[in-house]
């Protein structure tokens, strides 16, 4: 897994830098490298990340993170566990207080996203910040488009500008904090609903 890009992780530096969130939790973890850049972004927090670990150097991966982690003056640890079944227990075991923001990285299914949220959300404040990594690339729009619907306290966007098509979601309390950044990384409404029309007509032509 390769993680977030430099420029997602620019978007997610000016998200931390505006909410100073306390308690992160990252699903996917990989051999760190986002779950390493989310400490070095928020010195103060909390930051634990979980992966199931399917091949042999993802376990590896974990040690890494964890070696890495110690010479970072946030709180980082990451453990293998499997999402959606351990992130209540994990959550529980390693925060003290509810999520402030979480990442979805894990199993890159429509399905496994849905999850994902699911749990996160039984775990999370209700100021939390939902960020989702490679929603375009992997085609989960549609599971995106449902969460949103099926959560309309929070105000969802897919960041179009983002190289694996990453998506927001995020309490309508924070839309004079947020909306500035996340419109820098998107595309209006409006705008894709014209993109989309022009492509139909010139494949149409």
């Amino acid at each position: 897994g390769g993680g977030l890009a430099i420029s997602e992780l620019m978007f997610v530096n000016c998200i931390t830098s505006i909410i100073k969130p306390k308690n992160i939790f990252v699903i996917g973890n990989s051999f760190g490298w986002t779950t390493l850049a989310l400490g070095l972004m928020c010195p103060t927090s909390r930051v634990v990340a979980i992966d199931v670990c399917w091949r042999p150097d993802e376990t590896y991966g974990i040690e890494i993170t964890n070696k890495l982690g110690r010479q970072i003056e946030a709180e980082i640890r990451a453990i293998k566990a499997k999402s959606p079944d351990d992130v209540s227990d994990v959550v529980k075991n390693n925060f003290k207080g509810e999520i402030d923001l979480v990442l979805i990285d894990g199993g890159h299914t429509p399905q496994q996203q849905t999850a994902d949220f699911a749990a996160c959300k039984s775990s999370a404040n209700e100021t939390c910040i939902y960020l989702f990594h490679d929603v375009i690339n992997f085609q989960m729009v549609n599971s995106f488009a449902e969460i949103a619907a099926q959560n309309n306290h929070l105000i969802s966007s897919i960041l179009f500008r983002t190289p694996s098509g990453m998506a927001i979601s995020y309490p309508k309390e924070y839309v004079e904090k947020l909306s500035g950044t996340v419109n820098a990384f998107t595309e209006s409404d409006e705008r894709v609903r014209a993109l989309h029309s022009e492509g139909r007509k010139n494949i149409s032509d």
